[in-house]
């Protein structure tokens, strides 16, 4: 098999077995499914720093000195430790988070009064979103990406599904038990959050101690990874002060001055963290752009860190304290200028490098990123509006809630989606079900999430019933993307990874009816003429997969204007050379 930038790395495993060595030695084959990873070597080498010419040299050398014998390929077992976790997400999100959510919305905007609504039924629902569908998604993710990133396997795998139950059970008590007016189980509220305090202690000690066993140089995304786990764990345990704090005094709400800071200390603190720690080592290959800046994200990484406490204190202590109020307003202008100074450093809207411009590959889940980023610059906008509002005003609390959907749904959900449309494929070895349903999901989202930031300003600005209904549809609509998401990457991570079917009769001359796919199949090599003769779509397997079975020779050249005498003699002579 002639290898070139568009070769599929599952497909040479196939047709060379021999290659898995030369995958192995790069850690490459892991991060993909049973077969090795569905995408072209040109960006795999990028994504993960090797050099392409050397691998390509390596791959060659190892299918020469194969001889080309054919050998069996070795059985590996597909790693779902992320799924789980994931589909948990999807269903918490999918009910008691953005379907509730919704519901709340609808009867808010009926009653044209934000405060119709019982506070802990908002909490339980706010409980369910960051810590069920943001907190689940990225545990899930961390156990899959982080011994990659660091080239090593993940240390005590036999923890995590104890883990994963402790979390659930502490999840599921918590929004039951929260706005439930029975007192007799109310000592099971701190019980959850202690459930929840062990299963963040075990992923702590899982995902460091496989940090720790890497041989690999310390990244600068390390400490973003490992500073989001302290976020974590010290979020966790403020829960655990909050629901204490119910429990002691039998009463069903958070207060306000507590439960608003500690989601901010949450999302600012360990998903930022994640987030980013990410994004510093993927998106350069992702959306094929420059490395990132190092100093800029490392200003970023100390003025959060520093930041993100402060702000707690002293929004916690604000309502008491004019020294907190007033360092209330000022901690948000660092914050704002960490974030600004990160996207700098990211090159998250700077020109493509071109370095992959001639790699073909679905590439849907770059506008997905990019507008998660554009939903941070509005959170950003929003946070510094925020301290001239007037302290503890209706104004305030209405700019206060668009600032929260416009960061976990503009940013956090929609880094999700891009991540999980890219990754998990990645994982399977195969594409997305679906690439129509991804922007589907991408337009709704965008559309509700746009509707429900800029409704509940204006209703802030002017109590019209019209910002009240439209800020009432947002919810269905994000449910509407949502549930659209959660079917098309539940079928992705169902989908089981097809091998080859054999072809019972060998192809000896190539005709103009001979079929595309059983050409590609029994000669790899000729993938590179399709795509010196402009037939790009070739480099898509799932294209060849299907297309190339029912299209020929000659139904092909007509398609693309292609001679055909030409082609069938540039697939013959390709196919002479190597017999």
């Amino acid at each position: 098999m002639e290898i070139n930038r568009n070769t599929i790395i599952k497909d040479l495993i196939e047709s060379h077995p021999e290659t898995l060595a030369v995958f192995r030695k790069y850690n490459l084959v892991i991060a993909g499914g049973v077969r090795g990873p569905n995408e072209p070597i040109a960006f795999f080498a990028k994504a993960h720093e090797v050099d392409y010419d050397t691998l390509v040299k390596e791959l060659n050398e190892a299918i020469e000195k194969g001889g080309g014998e054919r050998i069996e390929i070795p059985k590996l077992e597909e790693d779902k430790i992320y799924e789980k976790f994931v589909k948990t997400a999807i269903i918490l999100t999918l009910t008691v988070g953005v379907a509730f959510g919704a519901i709340i919305l609808s009867y808010i905007a009926i009653k044209l009064d934000f405060n119709s609504i019982y506070y802990a039924l908002i909490q339980a629902h706010g409980h369910a979103q960051i810590f069920g569908w943001v907190g689940l998604c990225i545990m899930g993710f961390a156990l899959y990406i982080i011994p990659r990133v660091k080239n090593t396997e993940l240390k005590n795998r036999n923890l995590v599904n104890v883990c994963y139950w402790f979390i659930i059970a502490g999840i599921t008590l918590r929004i039951i038990l929260q706005p439930l007016p029975v007192r007799a189980i109310r000592l099971l509220l701190p019980v959850s959050a202690i459930f929840e305090i062990i299963s963040i202690c075990l992923f702590t000690f899982i995902i460091l101690q496989t940090i720790l066993s890497s041989k690999e140089k310390v990244g600068i995304f390390d400490k973003f990874f490992k500073a989001g786990i302290v976020w974590f764990l010290v979020s966790t345990f403020i829960n655990f002060g909050m629901m204490w704090y119910l429990y002691k005094h039998a009463i069903y709400e958070i207060p306000k001055n507590v439960f608003s800071p500690f989601v901010h200390l949450y999302l600012f603190g360990f998903v930022f963290m994640f987030i980013f720690g990410v994004n510093i080592r993927t998106v350069f290959a992702f959306l094929d752009i420059k490395p990132v800046r190092e100093k800029a994200v490392n200003l970023t990484f100390w003025i959060m860190n520093i930041s993100v406490p402060v702000y707690f204190i002293s929004h916690m202590l604000a309502d008491s304290n004019v020294v907190a109020l007033r360092l209330s307003q000022f901690i948000v202008f660092p914050i704002a200028f960490a974030i600004i100074v990160f996207i700098y450093g990211l090159r998250i809207f700077e020109r493509s490098t071109r370095e992959l411009h001639d790699v073909v590959m679905d590439r849907s889940y770059a506008k997905t990123i990019r507008t998660a980023y554009i939903w941070l610059i509005v959170t950003i906008i929003i946070l510094l509006v925020m301290p001239f509002l007037g302290h503890g005003s209706e104004l305030q609390r209405r700019f206060h809630g668009s600032l929260n959907h416009a960061v976990t749904v503009g940013f956090i959900t929609m880094m999700i989606i891009g991540y999980a449309s890219k990754m998990i494929p990645t994982f399977k070895g195969i594409d997305m079900h679906s690439v129509k349903l991804s922007n589907m999901t991408f337009i709704l989202l965008n559309i509700g999430c746009f509707f429900r930031v800029f409704s509940q300003i204006l209703v802030g600005i002017n109590e019209k019933p019209l910002f009240y209904a439209v800020m009432g549809t947002s919810g269905w609509i994000e449910l509407t993307a949502l549930s659209i998401f959660g079917y098309n990457l539940w079928k992705t991570m169902n989908t089981t990874q097809e091998t080859k079917s054999p072809v019972t009769q060998k192809i000896t001359v190539v005709t103009k009816d001979t079929k595309v796919f059983d050409i590609v199949d029994q000669y790899p090599e000729t993938l590179q003429v399709f795509l010196d003769f402009g037939f790009s779509q070739m480099a898509n397997p799932v294209m060849r997969n299907t297309m190339g079975r029912v299209a020929s020779i000659e139904m092909a050249t007509k398609m693309h204007n292609v001679d055909m005498d030409k082609f069938l003699k540039a697939l013959n002579d390709k196919i002479v050379s190597k017999k």
